[in-house]
């Protein structure tokens, strides 16, 4: 069983380090040849209680959908989701200058864990992904919680959820079509 714990070190370790901002998604520095951003920006939080959220939701989505991951295959995941989100708040959200949290990537692994459910056979799958585009979509026409907002002393990026979640479905249905059913 993989532990939460390893990614919470890493994620209170780059918080520290961060302290200055050398490893957050900016992307003027990322149009400068930065492109590591990408990635670490993800692992970076805007304050404590953010960090907290964040943990919280890796907790919950491990306590669901662990038993689909190997420790690698989990890590491997997490970074793929992290790299395809920044490269599409990049490439597709210009009014994202500034970016640090790990939602988009958790929205992305919630995602492909419900298809994972779904495709076992496990009826909860529907429910969780039905729930989590009624979010997203709520998020983008609405918009973000003030309160959340106030509390991780930032502007959340519902565009991170939204790529997240592609990202996330787009994962899935890649595996499906490299896993092929035995011929009866």
């Amino acid at each position: 069983m993989l532990s939460v714990w390893p990614l919470i070190a890493l994620c209170t370790l780059l918080m520290v380090i961060d302290a200055a901002g050398p490893l957050s998604f900016q992307r003027p520095a990322i149009a400068e040849g930065q492109w590591y951003r990408l990635l670490t920006g993800h692992f970076l939080h805007s304050n404590w209680p953010h960090l907290g959220m964040n943990m919280a939701g890796a907790l919950v989505l491990w306590s669901l959908h662990g038993h689909f991951f190997s420790v690698r295959k989990y890590w491997l995941y997490l970074l793929l989701l992290s790299f395809g989100v920044g490269l599409c708040l990049y490439g597709f959200s210009p009014n994202i200058s500034l970016y640090v949290g790990l939602s988009g990537s958790l929205h992305g692994l919630i995602a492909y864990g419900a298809m994972k459910d779904i495709r076992s056979g496990e009826k909860t799958g529907y429910l969780i992904i039905v729930g989590v585009i009624a979010k997203v979509a709520y998020e983008q026409i609405v918009g973000a919680s003030s309160d959340v907002e106030a509390l991780i002393d930032s502007r959340v990026a519902i565009e991170a959820h939204l790529f997240g979640l592609l990202c996330g479905l787009g994962l899935a249905l890649l595996e499906w079509r490299g896993i092929k059913k035995p011929e009866a």
